[in-house]
């Protein structure tokens, strides 16, 4: 029988065995894990590491500035004090918001904002809680830095515009980024960085906001600053020289309606834009603090002010397209002593096509037809040589295509054509829609800016420039025009103007011997209820009342500038349109 003692032994070398082993097994894991998380996964634990030491801080661009044609700075960044929150820092943030409520002594419309921002902010980097900051404030917080943790003030820039509401059309604002903005440098930026929403600063974006920098910052287990350990400088974007005159543009915006207007001003030599305007407008620098109530008293304007009627804004060309007409006819082998009687219409059964001289012109040949803006030559015109001719004429000089400005969003306008006619509206082309084509109205719809491009094709023989708002070179198409044909046009644009009778006389600019060609517009907004319905007169209600036209250039034997108005619901082109048009262009000639 076995010594009790050698049994007890035996079993405490067993024990003694299986815990050894059990804690060879436990330190060859724990040697095992510590091996493959320092040496197979180290750059994954390394990364992991970084994130919770190292702190990437974005470092936005300096915008660039905007500059006139006379190198006035026209749109710039001005310093302001700006509340952030870094939600790092302290979990209990949001009583330290809520001193800051209480010692701003902000509005429940200004609470709103903050508490939208504090919801949508994330911890990735600090949250713009405050845009701009007056003195005052930036004081008030500075006194309470010890309690105020999380949140701190930080210089940023906000854009301000010198001209404001004369130039915002063409110059646009800031606004934050879209949600469904797709722009792989911007994934960075907190969702309160501003980029330009529309006009120059949205067309432009890319080289007026510069790139991005990135700080590397090392913090503590507590989120505090220790050390930077890597800096990658931003580059300033850069800067932009326009074609336009702002004092030009300032000076002009009182000439026009501002319950609806556009003015441009177009270089004949080179298709640069000294001047465009459009009526009514607004004021960008609200922006930078816009509230609810102004946005909502902008976009809830019968008048439209946020539309840039230059581009936006589609009219009838009405009796300037009369121009495109007599040229078809002139490029169809038609003679400028071609001869037709006018005794006022109608010439088609019913009342709808009438001349506007309801007693008629008597004999006309084209020159006059041009100079007294007779329907009834434009009519017997087209039926002799048929839409088709017109269509192509006006496609030709860019009707029913955007101009290619550098503004964004520009509309194409529409020509239409017989194919269009049967397939959208399963109709016919009919002599009635020749005659409307004939002199502008009917289906035919264009933008200011595309009569501002089409009458300095005229001017420049041909030359259908691409309209520049930013100075660079110049870019045309050379029309296949017979130069005869163009020619003509500007004597009978001449006449319209400068002879007794015609209907720009109101336009007469006999200015240190500068004389202005062109022709006036009365494009129809609503049908006439009977014969005698007058549309142009001043009595009746603004919203059926014809809208004005003017298109023209100066000097006459030598065009330098071309001026394109157009007057909302203005009644007759010679009575409104024109005496505006002589205005802006003697305005012009003086300043340049």
């Amino acid at each position: 029988m076995l010594d009790k003692r050698i049994i007890e032994g035996q079993l405490v070398s067993r024990r003694t065995l299986i815990i050894g082993a059990g804690k060879f097994g436990l330190l060859f894991l724990l040697a095992s894990r510590m091996f493959y998380m320092q040496f197979i996964k180290k750059n994954e634990y390394k990364t992991l590491s970084d994130q919770n030491r190292i702190k990437m801080i974005v470092i936005t661009p300096s915008r660039g500035q905007i500059y006139d044609k006379a190198k006035r700075v026209i749109a710039k960044n001005n310093t302001c004090f700006r509340l952030l929150l870094d939600k790092n820092i302290n979990s209990s943030f949001e009583e330290e918001v809520k001193t800051i409520i209480e010692v701003l002594e902000l509005d429940n419309t200004q609470i709103k904002e903050i508490n939208k921002r504090i919801k949508k902010a994330g911890r990735r980097i600090p949250t713009l809680i405050i845009d701009c900051l007056n003195w005052q404030q930036v004081s008030v917080i500075e006194e309470r830095k010890e309690v105020l943790k999380s949140l701190f003030i930080d210089i940023g820039n906000i854009r301000f515009y010198k001209y404001a509401e004369d130039t915002v059309h063409l110059l646009g604002y800031m606004g934050r980024i879209d949600k469904n903005t797709k722009i792989d440098e911007l994934a960075f930026t907190d969702e309160n960085f501003r980029v330009g929403k529309i006009g120059i600063e949205k067309f432009y974006e890319d080289k007026l906001r510069g790139k991005f920098g990135y700080k590397q910052i090392e913090v503590n287990a507590h989120g505090n600053y220790v050390r930077n350990l890597s800096e990658n400088q931003a580059l300033k974007g850069n800067e932009l020289h326009l074609n336009i005159d702002a004092e030009l543009q300032k000076k002009i915006i009182p000439y026009l309606n501002n319950k609806g207007s556009s003015a441009i001003i177009m270089d004949c030599l080179d298709g640069s834009i000294l001047s465009c305007c459009s009526t009514p407008s607004y004021n960008p620098n609200n922006f930078n603090f816009l509230s609810n109530k102004y946005w909502a008293s902008l976009i809830h304007d019968p008048n439209k002010p946020l539309i840039n009627k230059t581009i936006h804004s589609l009219y009838p060309p009405g009796s300037i397209f009369k121009l495109i007409t007599i040229l078809a006819a002139l490029e169809s082998g038609i003679a400028t002593s071609h001869t037709i009687n006018c005794n006022g219409g109608p010439v088609l059964g019913g009342n709808s096509f009438r001349c506007a001289k309801t007693t008629g012109h008597g004999v006309l040949n084209m020159h006059d037809a041009i100079m007294y803006s007779c329907n009834i030559y434009m009519f017997e015109i087209a039926k002799l040589i048929g839409p088709e001719k017109i269509i192509n004429i006006a496609q030709k000089f860019g009707f029913g295509s955007k101009t290619g400005i550098d503004l964004s969003s520009e509309l194409a306008g529409f020509v239409p054509t017989l194919d269009w006619k049967q397939k959208e509206l399963n109709k016919k082309w009919s002599l009635g829609d020749t005659f409307n084509l004939s002199i502008g109205q009917g289906f035919t719809l264009c933008t200011p800016m595309q009569l501002a491009r089409f009458i300095t094709a005229i001017a420049a023989n041909g030359k259908l420039y691409t309209p520049k708002i930013v100075a660079s070179e110049a870019e045309y198409i050379q029309l296949d025009v017979n130069n005869d044909h163009i020619n003509f046009l500007k004597q009978a644009m001449h006449s319209t103007v400068n002879i007794i009778g015609g209907t720009g006389y109101s336009a007469k600019l006999n200015h240190n011997e500068i004389y202005l060609a062109g022709k006036t517009g009365t494009s129809q907004v609503v049908a006439k209820k009977n014969t005698e319905d007058d549309l142009s007169r001043s009595d009746i209600a603004w919203s059926r009342r014809n809208h004005a036209i003017f298109t023209g250039y100066a000097p006459s034997e030598n065009p330098k500038y071309s001026v394109t108005v157009y007057f909302d619901h203005g009644g007759g082109g010679g009575k409104a349109a024109a005496p505006i048009a002589k205005k802006i262009l003697k305005q012009v000639f003086d300043q340049t």
